[in-house]
């Protein structure tokens, strides 16, 4: 009897195990298929139903794993600001010098514009949801993080404090504003010369800054 009950437990805990993983699977069909509506149609013009009908899952399924369009969107877009933060953080560790540094970190930024046919850029940078202060601050939060990498990077060669924080937020944001006319204007030139040109501007700035 007790050997019976030992294998009735272990079945139950397999089969809740099935669940947790059937779940996460739905979850994961779910998120992508609202990327895709996201960007082909922006936040307002994707729906609810049909993200269900993309991801072929009933909408009472869609709401067991999310409140609403706003928490799927902000899901999605998080993951790629996670992505973007990740790509200036492992540019920035795998790079040794200060111009290759500059260079790679400016690479990484217009990869990330590029990617996908500019699937993540269209979503964190194209897709306005002024009715939701919290996706905007998501937004804000992750050029921060990529600031606080590039200024950690300034600090370790003994730039002031301030002054790394404050050129690191250039880089950033110049970097931002670089691979969005790129991208919008149809990438009128080769990626490495449109990387190459603004490394140059970064660089001979920096390169004057003691």
């Amino acid at each position: 009897m007790t050997a019976m009950r030992g294998g009735v437990g272990n079945a139950h805990i397999f089969t809740r195990a099935d669940r947790g993983t059937d779940r996460a699977r739905r979850r994961e069909v779910v998120i992508r298929a609202a990327r895709d509506a996201f960007v082909d149609h922006g936040f307002h013009g994707a729906s609810m139903e049909e993200i269900s009908v993309r991801a072929q899952v009933s909408k009472p399924v869609l709401y067991n794993h999310f409140t609403g369009k706003v928490d799927l969107y902000s899901t999605v877009l998080q993951r790629y600001l996670d992505h973007m933060v990740g790509r200036i953080g492992d540019a920035l560790r795998t790079t040794t010098g200060y111009e290759n540094k500059a260079r790679r970190m400016v690479s990484a930024y217009f990869d990330f514009v590029d990617e996908d046919d500019g699937a993540g850029y269209t979503l964190v940078f194209d897709t306005p949801v002024p009715s939701e202060p919290s996706v905007e601050g998501r937004v804000r939060i992750a050029m921060a993080e990529c600031a606080a990498l590039v200024a950690a990077e300034l600090d370790a060669v003994g730039m002031d404090p301030y002054r790394a924080r404050a050129c690191a937020f250039g880089l950033v944001g110049a970097s931002h504003l670089a691979a969005r006319y790129w991208f919008d204007a149809g990438r009128p030139i080769p990626k490495i010369d449109a990387v190459d040109t603004t490394v140059a501007l970064f660089w001979t700035g920096l390169s004057g800054i003691g």
